[in-house]
C-alpha cells in the first residue's frame, strides 16, 4: 500500500501545500500539522509505504505476497529532515482497527542525515483487516501521537489485510509509551549503489538489471520501480541512483534542484483490469508516472513509449505528448496493449519546453529526465494465435501454391499488428527524428 504523492508536503508551507491536510484519522482526534517554514527546507512526511516482507541486516526484503494477519510486514517513511537531521524524530504508530484507531507505538527513530531520508520499521501484523499506520514527525519534543509543534508533521495509512483465520491469538503490539526509552540504532537507508543493494526483488517490484542498465521486474501482476527511478542525473539533493536507467543509454540534463525542477521519481506499471495473474500479452496495461514538474507546469511536456523487446528496444510512442497538469508532484498516465514479447520494456520522456525525442527517443534539454522499467510478460498463445500462424511459415517463394496460400494470412497479419500500433499510439506516426526543418535554440528558464 502507497501514498505516492498524497502525503507530499505539509500544511500550508510555502511551496509544499500537503493536499487534503491533514491526513490523518477523522475516526480519532483529526491532528493538525505545523505551518512554520518552506518546504524542503524544514520538516515533512512525503510518502508512507507499507509492503508484505521483512527487513534483513538493515535492507527491505518484501515477500511479494499479500499483507496477511500473523505475519510480517514494513513501513517505508520517506522525510525531509532539516539541518543535520539530529533534531528531528519519527514516531511511528500502528492500529488494527482503523474506524476505531488504539495506536501502538512501533518504534521512535531519529533522522539519520539531512534533507532526504528513507527509514524503515518492520512490524508482526496484528489480527484486523483494516488497519493504519501512523507517522508522527517532530521537532524536538517526545513520543506523540499528535505533537502540537509549528514545524510537525502527521499522517496516515489506511490498509487491507488478508484475513488468516487460523491467526489465534493476535500477536501482542508493544506498549504505547515504554517507561524507559530505548535507544534506537540508526536505520541504514536505502540502498542507492547497485554494488551495495539488495537482492533481486521479487515480481512487482524492481530491481537494478546491471546489464539492461535500467530497472527491472520478474513475472507479476504489475511492476513498480520503487525509488530506483528517484531523481534526476547529478543535481543537488536529488541524485538519482544508477543513472541514466535507460536501456539505451540517454543521458540526463544536469541542471536545477531536487523537486523545484523536473524529476521523473517513479514508474508504475498495473493491468487496467487488475487481477492476481502476471502481466501478459494482450494485457491492456497502464503506465503511471510520479514525476515533479517545476513552476506551474505549464511548461514541462511528457512522452510515453513503449518496446516489446528490451534487449534491442524500438520504441513507439503511447498516444500524444501531454503536458504537466500542475507544478510540483504530479501523476500522469498512459495506457497500451502488451504486445508479443516476453521482456518489454516501457519509457518516460519529461522535458522543459517541447524537444524532439529523435531516432533514440531521448530527450537532451539541461532539465530533462528519460527512464526506463523493464517488465517480464508471459505468453497468450491464445490471443495471438493469428498473428502467430501467419509469421511462421516457408518461404512464400517455394512454389506458385505456397504464394496463393500464405497471401491471405500476410493480409490479416499485417491488419492485426497495425491495429494494434493503433490502438496503443492513439494514431501518433512514428517519429523519423526529423525537427521538421526548426533548430533547437538554447533553453533558460530565467529563475
Amino acid at each position: 500500500c502507497d501514498s505516492l504523492a498524497l502525503l507530499n508536503g505539509r500544511g500550508t508551507i510555502s511551496n509544499g501545500n500537503e493536499p487534503n491536510r491533514s491526513n490523518t484519522n477523522n475516526n480519532g482526534n483529526t491532528c493538525n500539522d505545523g505551518n512554520s517554514g518552506n518546504y524542503h527546507g524544514d520538516e515533512s512526511i512525503d510518502q508512507i509505504t507499507v509492503t508484505a516482507g521483512d527487513i534483513e541486516s538493515g535492507v527491505p526484503v518484501p515477500s511479494g505476497d499479500f499483507i496477511t494477519e500473523g505475519g510480517r510486514a514494513y513501513v517505508t517513511v520517506k522525510l525531509w529532515c532539516w539541518g543535520s537531521g539530529a533534531s528531528d524524530t519519527a514516531d511511528i504508530y500502528l492500529t488494527q482497527d482503523a474506524s476505531s484507531p488504539d495506536w501502538q507505538l512501533l518504534n521512535s527513530i531519529t533522522c539519520p542525515g539531512g534533507g532526504a531520508q528513507t527509514i524503515v520499521q518492520a512490524f508482526d501484523v496484528p489480527k484486523g483487516t483494516n488497519q493504519s499506520i501512523r507517522v508522527n514527525f517532530r521537532w524536538g519534543g517526545s513520543a506523540s501521537t499528535c505533537s502540537p509543534g509549528s514545524y510537525d508533521d502527521h499522517d496516515d495509512l489506511i490498509f487491507t489485510v488478508k484475513e488468516n483465520p487460523n491467526l489465534t491469538p493476535p500477536p501482542t503490539p508493544a506498549p504505547t509509551q515504554p517507561p524507559t526509552p530505548v535507544p534506537t540504532p540508526v536505520p541504514t537507508p536505502m540502498p542507492t549503489d547497485a554494488n551495495d543493494g539488495p537482492p533481486p526483488s521479487p515480481g512487482g517490484v524492481a530491481s537494478y538489471d546491471e546489464v539492461l542498465g535500467a530497472p527491472k521486474c520478474s513475472f507479476a501482476p504489475s511492476c513498480d520501480s520503487g525509488i530506483l527511478l528517484n531523481g534526476r542525473a547529478n543535481i543537488n539533493n536529488g541524485v538519482e541512483p544508477n543513472q541514466p536507467n535507460t536501456l539505451n543509454t540517454c543521458t540526463d540534463g544536469p541542471a536545477g534542484s531536487y523537486h523545484s525542477d523536473e524529476s521523473i521519481d517513479r514508474i508504475v506499471v498495473t493491468r487496467a483490469s487488475g487481477g492476481d495473474g502476471d502481466l501478459t500479452e494482450g494485457d491492456e496495461v497502464t503506465i503511471t508516472a510520479t514525476i515533479w514538474c517545476w513552476g506551474t507546469g505549464s511548461n514541462d511536456r511528457i512522452d510515453f513509449y513503449y518496446a516489446s523487446d528490451a534487449s534491442n528496444p524500438v520504441w513507439t510512442q503511447i498516444g500524444p505528448r501531454k503536458t504537466c497538469p500542475g507544478g510540483g508532484a504530479q501523476t500522469m498516465t498512459a495506457s497500451f496493449t502488451l504486445p508479443p514479447g516476453s521482456l518489454q520494456a516501457v519509457r518516460a520522456n519529461l522535458m522543459y519546453g517541447s524537444s524532439d525525442a529523435g531516432v533514440n527517443k531521448c530527450v537532451t534539454g539541461s532539465y530533462d529526465d528519460t527512464d526506463d522499467l523493464v517488465i517480464s510478460v508471459k505468453p497468450n498463445t491464445a490471443s495471438i494465435a493469428s498473428i502467430s500462424e501467419a509469421a511462421v511459415r516457408p518461404s512464400k517463394h517455394d512454389d506458385v501454391q505456397g504464394a496463393i496460400e500464405f497471401s491471405a494470412k500476410d493480409a490479416e497479419a499485417d491488419f492485426l499488428m497495425k491495429e494494434l500500433h493503433e490502438l496503443n499510439t492513439g494514431g501518433v506516426k512514428p517519429d523519423d527524428g526529423s525537427d521538421g526543418g526548426k533548430g533547437k535554440g538554447k533553453k533558460g528558464k530565467g529563475k
